[in-house]
């Protein structure tokens, strides 16, 4: 059964023409269905999101500035130093289907402010989750575009001039896998900045850059939201307890963020506090958001087709999407990209590396390793492409450093280079020749000094790893069905720090 979210742009000038017409267009399809295959599909809509201003419209509620004006909860918040702000508070008063048709009603009949109400939703006609649980939050604006890059603007004002040139190398200057299509700009250009970015330095490169400059407490404080983020962006690395540790971690965050930032505790922090619930209705935050449709909506707003029926449009180019989707089986066929090995080398010499010749010693009784083996550049697995170090057209992307499993040990967590992939001529399995880094400690030991230590442990030395900067003498061969997730390497003077990507299916 096809699913549908509305997402609402508030920036788009039309929105509030096409709105109505989009409406009574799915409640005429909602009725009869759509007809693919000759089958016909009914309809379920499954939510709304977007930006703050966009969900004030499409829930007829008051701005994000006003009192009573999250859709979660009846948190009032205070006018303190000329802002509005919204203190911790836990147990929050929630709002439930019932108290908040009968709060919007109130509101349309006397045309006024019901805790934050100012009329009935227009969705609500339509959604088959009954508000507000039917409201999602999009993470990208709320903790990305607003409340980290806030964050960002106020940690680097407090560093001195010659560490920020610092950061800002540093920052400029790493390098990513080579899929990461926007990497981390210095701070110095956060006025340019875009989502992907803040979400690159937010989630990767934060932690292993600031630990050597930012006060302890400070760092300690601010890893508390980089962990709960991580862990609700992706999959669930802790198992069932994975959104209950993240809801630990960002409400300690929360209660404890007045003692070191004045001014900030604005709705979109309150947002926070709602993300357990909406990781557990809707999966994780990866998987969520409005810039995926942007470029839909932007299409209808320049109204290239001349027409003034943008509901039609719309629900027209949803329904070619969709049957698109319904109508191709498998969408990995239309790609370029086929699992397995690809980009051979010819020319590599087997007989230089000991570890493949024990290897193959082992493996095969034949006496012609030159034949027998197949060397290739690159490798791809489940559309993921992975580089070797002998793949000389990488550039500066990094798409080499892996982490992998034990060949004896699945749950165990190896780190390493790609030197590069061969299999047998008479066998479908591919290998990988790894130069192993061996783990030279904890990250959470870093924070030993600080109050967060105890809860941070839970979750932090599952994203981030502590590894020497040598390499040991042996190599490891592994089968590539053993390799997990390309990693991104920070070079710190004693030590390298690592994190494997969170995910791999964000809009980018």
């Amino acid at each position: 059964m096809p699913v549908v979210s509305i997402w609402v742009s508030s920036k788009e000038p039309i929105a509030s023409v096409w709105l109505r017409n989009s409406i009574d267009a799915l409640k005429e399809l909602k009725v009869s269905g759509i007809v693919l295959n000759d089958e016909i599909v009914k309809l379920k809509v499954l939510a709304v999101t977007g930006d703050s201003p966009a969900l004030k419209i499409a829930l007829d509620f008051i701005a994000h500035n006003g009192y009573y004006c999250c859709y979660f909860c009846y948190l009032p918040g205070i006018h303190q130093g000329g802002k509005r702000q919204y203190p911790y508070q836990c147990p929050h008063v929630m709002r439930m289907p019932g108290n908040f048709a009968r709060d919007s009603s109130t509101a349309a009949q006397l045309k006024s402010n019901e805790k934050g109400h100012l009329g009935v939703s227009i969705f609500s006609e339509i959604l088959d989750i009954k508000l507000p649980y039917s409201t999602i939050i999009d993470y990208a604006h709320a903790s990305l575009l607003r409340h980290s890059k806030s964050m960002f603007v106020e940690i680097y004002r407090r560093l001195s001039p010659v560490i920020r040139a610092t950061i800002d190398i540093a920052l400029s200057q790493q390098p990513f896998p080579h899929f990461f299509h926007r990497r981390m700009k210095s701070f110095k250009d956060l006025s340019f900045i875009k989502a992907t970015e803040i979400r690159n330095i937010l989630f990767y490169g934060f932690l292993p850059i600031f630990h050597q400059h930012l006060q302890h407490d400070y760092l300690g404080h601010f890893a508390l939201y980089i962990c709960a983020m991580r862990l609700f962006h992706g999959r669930a690395i802790l198992g069932p307890r994975t959104s209950d540790i993240a809801n630990d971690l960002i409400m300690k965050y929360y209660q404890d963020f007045s003692s070191f930032y004045d001014g900030l505790e604005n709705f979109v922090l309150h947002l926070h506090s709602h993300y357990e619930r909406q990781y557990r209705m809707y999966g994780t935050f990866s998987h969520l958001g409005s810039f995926g449709q942007e470029s839909l909506i932007g299409y209808i707003g320049s109204n290239r087709t001349g027409t003034t029926h943008h509901g039609d449009n719309i629900c027209e180019n949803y329904g070619i999407d969709l049957m698109l989707h319904h109508q191709i089986e498998n969408l990995y066929s239309y790609t370029n990209i086929v699992d397995g090995p690809f980009d051979p080398d010819l020319n590599f010499d087997f007989k230089s590396n000991d570890s493949i010749i024990d290897f193959y010693n082992a493996e095969c009784n034949c006496k012609s390793i030159t034949c027998c083996l197949r060397a290739f550049r690159r490798y791809a697995v489940k559309q993921r492409i992975y580089h070797s170090l002998i793949y000389k057209h990488r550039q500066k992307s990094v798409s080499y450093f892996v982490r992998y499993c034990s060949k004896n040990n699945s749950t165990s967590c190896l780190f390493g280079k790609i030197l590069m992939f061969f299999k047998f001529s008479n066998s479908n399995s591919t290998y990988a020749l790894i130069e192993q880094y061996s783990a030279q400690g904890l990250f959470s030991d870093l924070f030993v000094s600080t109050t967060y230590y105890e809860l941070l442990s839970k979750a932090i030395d599952h994203l981030f790893y502590v590894v020497s900067k040598k390499c040991s003498l042996c190599h490891d061969v592994v089968i590539v069905s053993q390799l997990s997730e390309h990693c991104i390497v920070f070079d710190c003077e004693e030590y390298h720090i690592i994190t494997p990507v969170s995910s791999y299916d964000e809009h980018d």
